[in-house]
């Protein structure tokens, strides 16, 4: 069984009918799959991901580059048309974290949603998300607009791949893995994670609350002291209490000598660190 089939074997458990296309290189799953869709307008509606074995201009957020060597990681992108509101598109970064992370779960191990957009096992690094919408997509002939969810995970790299620059310490299954393999099969995660992320996004037509229930019991963030930097330069910190209805973190932070609290919404940040 090839590595595309054991991918659509997953995918077929929970009907999904993505299409999936695998490529040797590109500059960037994102930017490629938007090509794809454009070429095959049918797609969008459909749903297709986008595996590549190695990208040579990798995004994460506030543009950032991820790197990874080539056939060692997994590098996707899912192209979807999502039956919501562009408004709610949001929600899609952290239905993908969740989806990610029962993957992991169910691959036996135990990784930690780091709002909004990141994975980590034992507290470093494994994967990181990147959604970018473009809601009027429609004059290319695509109804809807299309949401592209963008997938950076670190799978049979190793220690001495990883830069030592890195902002934050990073990890691969491998590393973290018990079996003492010399490999792990990226394409049977692949399936696992696929599959995971079809479901949750999904969930986030009708069930987003159920999606934030999840997220909490996998938050790394949830009842901790964080120091969050808005765009804006202004950082607040405070304990995360709860999440909003969109996925946002509920930050209470005291703001006088007797204790007395404020509560901020923060839907999006620069970056987060914890106290």
């Amino acid at each position: 069984m090839n590595g595309i089939d054991k991918i659509e074997r997953f995918l077929s458990e929970s009907d999904c009918k993505w299409a999936i296309r695998h490529v040797e290189e590109c500059r960037s799953t994102n930017e490629e799959i938007l090509k794809i869709i454009q070429n095959e307008t049918e797609l969008a509606s459909k749903g297709v991901v986008l595996i590549s074995n190695w990208q040579s201009h990798g995004k994460g957020r506030r543009g950032a580059k991820w790197e990874s060597r080539k056939s060692q990681d997994l590098l996707f992108s899912i192209a979807i048309s999502p039956k919501i509101n562009p408004s709610h598109w949001t929600r899609l970064t952290h239905a993908s974290a969740l989806g990610i992370s029962i993957g992991l779960k169910k691959l036996n191990f135990n990784p930690e949603i780091k709002w909004p957009n990141d994975i980590y096992i034992n507290g470093c690094k494994v994967a990181g998300i990147l959604v970018e919408s473009y809601p009027d997509i429609d004059k290319n002939g695509i109804k809807g607009g299309v949401a592209v969810i963008g997938v950076g995970l670190n799978i049979n790299s190793k220690k001495e791949d990883f830069c030592n620059s890195y902002r934050t310490p990073a990890t691969s299954l491998l590393e973290e893995s018990k079996n003492n393999l010399d490999e792990l099969d990226r394409f049977l995660i692949a399936g696992s994670i696929l599959k995971e992320l079809h479901l949750q996004t999904k969930k986030c037509e009708k069930n987003f609350a159920d999606v934030l229930l999840e997220i909490k019991e996998l938050s790394s963030v949830y009842g901790k002291k964080v120091e969050v930097q808005l765009a804006t330069g202004i950082s607040i910190s405070g304990t995360v209490t709860d999440f909003g209805k969109e996925g946002e973190i509920v930050i209470e932070k005291e703001t006088t000598s007797l204790g007395r609290t404020e509560v901020e919404i923060i839907s999006s940040a620069y970056d987060l660190r914890f106290l």
